[in-house]
């Protein structure tokens, strides 16, 4: 805060605190405005301010001084009003104004008087705040400053207190604004809304819709039009994700019914003419043609740490990088110019982003994310960054360094196109997670076309023949089993026991399809058909289904001439019969181990089926107790104890049956090796994240 008083008769402001910043600009000043810079109160009191604020004897602090200067504000605002001003504030609530900002929260101290430094209490701004709110209400009446105190009993050299003191400050910040957010997407009775189908009633009773912002809602037959419709009319110019307005005519437990008859021009309107009635919005609607990225798009925060202890701009410096989760931030920087201030000119001010320290911030937690291998999760940090640099360098905002500001866009940009290449790989691996063999190829086709530009790029090869392996039975099994060793790892034994049957299954149908070769007699249904299948192989799976299988003899009742391999156990026996008429005895043997392995895993399949039908769940110490306690019925086989399902899956895995190349076998199947695919896409990751890091 400054103070206008008379000086060898010329106006000038004084700051009531002489204020001090690092290499600060004195050239140019003459002896006597370095003295009234550096010694203030001297100014003021030959001035005649403090005799008019009522002092007489020592020089104020400045808590003594504003409380007295607020007071006078109080009764002759008119008078003060162009007597002060607060440089550094001004400037930064003009930059926040002009990059469409209209409210600001200032922190304000005012500690106890027990302190264990009692001088430290004359720098409060308890009473500074006031002047302040009460000058801008007037200077810039439509722009809202909104105070946040400190507690008494924070010190404000205490960084374990103030660094909690703004942690939750943001929280609450972001709880607001989440709120915010949820209340944006309620509807309200009578509200015209844009909406796009999702969904037909089965009964033919109406159409589902789905707004922008995610709110499903229900039009009923009778409300789509002031005449009577018939359903496929409706479904023949409402298809599924066409758009529709739609009013708000109800809203019951939560469940928004709409209407389009209500917004008809004439009867029939929406079923004759639907290009007329969606071109009569209303241009306040218009609103909701946003795309969806634009309505989730970050707003703006700008941090600025000047003022205060040490500790405290420490502090809210780094609490506030946590808002960049949340909030597109940017830092303002007031910069200090004493004649600016000497003349009531408010501080110009620089925009910082920090962003070499945030990347350093979002790298570590993706690092951590990917020791979980959760790639969904640093995919989305990754977004929200790579989308924080673009917006950086479309703004044209750099960081002030002592570089050239064409040397910090290029490594800006060059930051912005490694961390798409990384997106590119963690896409590429959550494809994979989830057998998207589909898409994963196209990611990896993506990382290819970059390897010109980007050499480090060549892993993407790498990348691509595993994905391209993926048609080869063995290679899915081995992915199969490696997704098995990443859940069990992370504990999430809902999803290990669901690919422990799939694993089973892929097993079964690979070595089916390995044996039957180009012989017809199986369809994509799996269905044998009797006609063609060889008589002495049928003859054997029929005596093995006849005594492990009732379901079997129904279907001979039947007489139909497919019979289809339902169950995983009718699967094994198909190639229990196929084996025997090859008769091969390496064959037969391996078989034999992989089947004995294959029937320790039967009770853990059954359990996932059990659980599915009975939303159960399981943990590794609760399926540890299960296989300990289990006791298996007359002429079952012991299943594998919990610790050791992964064991058999890889001697199963492992097994010449199978046919896993030896260099896949000795690298990516036991307990200390790789995670096939996705270690070299995790060690890629982090090992670009450091290099980008250093840069």
């Amino acid at each position: 805060m400054a103070i206008k008083i008379n000086v060898n008769d010329q106006e000038r402001y004084l700051p009531i605190d002489p204020l001090s910043e690092p290499n600060q600009d004195k050239s140019g000043l003459t002896p006597e405005e370095i003295n009234m810079w550096e010694k203030p109160y001297l100014y003021f009191q030959s001035s005649g301010l403090y005799s008019e604020l009522g002092f007489t004897a020592n020089v104020p602090s400045s808590r003594e001084l504003t409380e007295r200067l607020l007071a006078s504000y109080q009764d002759n605002p008119e008078y003060w009003t162009e007597r002060i001003f607060p440089p550094r504030i001004w400037g930064v609530i003009e930059k926040a104004i002009t990059m469409g900002i209209n409210q600001a929260y200032i922190i304000v101290s005012n500690q106890k008087v027990e302190q264990k430094n009692p001088t430290a209490r004359n720098k409060d701004t308890a009473h500074l705040y006031p002047i302040i709110e009460k000058w801008f209400a007037t200077k810039l009446p439509n722009f809202t400053l909104i105070p946040e105190y400190i507690p008494e009993d924070i010190p404000l050299i205490d960084s374990d207190l103030l660094f909690k003191f703004y942690f939750d400050f943001f929280t609450r910040l972001r709880t607001a604004e989440e709120k915010n957010q949820r209340q944006k997407k309620l509807l309200k009775v009578g509200e015209t809304v844009l909406a796009k189908v999702i969904s037909f009633e089965n009964q033919g009773q109406g159409i589902f819709v789905e707004t922008i912002e995610g709110v499903k809602g229900f039009i009923h037959i009778d409300n789509i039009s002031q005449t009577q419709v018939d359903f496929h009319d409706i479904r023949s110019i409402l298809t599924i994700n066409s758009l529709v307005y739609g009013l708000v005519i109800k809203i019951d437990n939560g469940k928004y019914k709409l209407s389009t008859k209500e917004l008809e021009e004439t009867p029939g309107e929406i079923i004759n003419n639907p290009q007329a009635f969606f071109n009569r919005v209303p241009v306040q609607q218009t609103i909701n043609l946003q795309s969806e990225s634009e309505l989730e798009e970050k707003e703006l925060m700008l941090i600025s740490v000047k003022g205060g202890t040490n500790q405290m701009k420490t502090a809210l410096q780094l609490q506030g990088i946590s808002v960049s989760a949340f909030k597109r931030l940017l830092f303002i920087n007031p910069l200090l110019s004493i004649p600016s201030v000497f003349a009531g000119q408010p501080s110009s001010c620089e925009l910082e982003s920090y962003w070499r320290y945030m990347r350093t911030h979002k790298y570590q937690t993706i690092r951590l994310l990917l020791e979980r291998w959760d790639f969904d999760g640093a995919i989305q940090i990754l977004t929200d960054w790579q989308e924080y640099l673009s917006y950086l360098i479309n703004q044209g905002i750099v960081d002030q360094e002592n570089t050239a500001d064409d040397q910090v866009i290029n490594k800006l940009e060059q930051s912005s196109d490694t961390s798409e290449l990384i997106l590119t790989a963690l896409k590429f691996a959550r494809a994979c997670l989830n057998l998207d063999f589909q898409t994963a190829p196209k990611f990896a086709q993506r990382g290819i076309q970059a390897i010109a530009k980007y050499p480090h790029a060549t892993i993407f090869n790498k990348f691509h023949d595993g994905v391209t392996e993926y048609k080869n039975f063995p290679n899915r099994l081995l992915h199969l089993y490696s997704l098995n060793r990443i859940y069990w790892q992370l504990d999430q034994i809902a999803i290990f026991l669901a690919y422990i049957s799939s694993f089973y299954e892929e097993v079964l149908h690979g070595l089916i399809r390995k044996i039957v070769g180009k012989d017809n007699y199986l369809n994509e249904k799996w269905e044998i058909d009797v006609r063609k299948i060889d008589q002495k192989t049928w003859d054997i799976f029929v005596s093995l289904e006849r005594t492990g299988n009732p379901r079997f003899t129904d279907w001979e009742r039947s007489r139909r001439q497919n019979f289809q391999l339902v169950s995983r156990y009718s699967k094994r026996n198909l190639i229990e019969a196929l084996v025997k008429i090859r008769n091969n005895k390496d064959e037969q043997q391996y078989w034999q181990s992989l089947c004995d392995r294959l029937k320790k895993l039967d009770y853990w399949a059954t359990k996932r089926n059990e659980l599915i039908h009975t939303a159960k769940g399981l943990s590794k110490e609760l399926m540890r107790e299960i296989s300990d306690n289990y006791i298996p019925e007359k002429n079952q086989p012991q299943p594998c104890a919990a610790d050791e399902i992964l064991t058999v899956m890889a001697e199963i895995t492992k097994n010449e049956l199978i046919g896993l190349k030896t260099i896949y076998r000795n690298n990516f199947i036991g307990d200390d090796v790789d995670y096939y695919i996705y270690t070299s896409v995790r060690n890629w990751v982090v090992e670009t994240l450091i290099s980008d890091g250093v840069q």
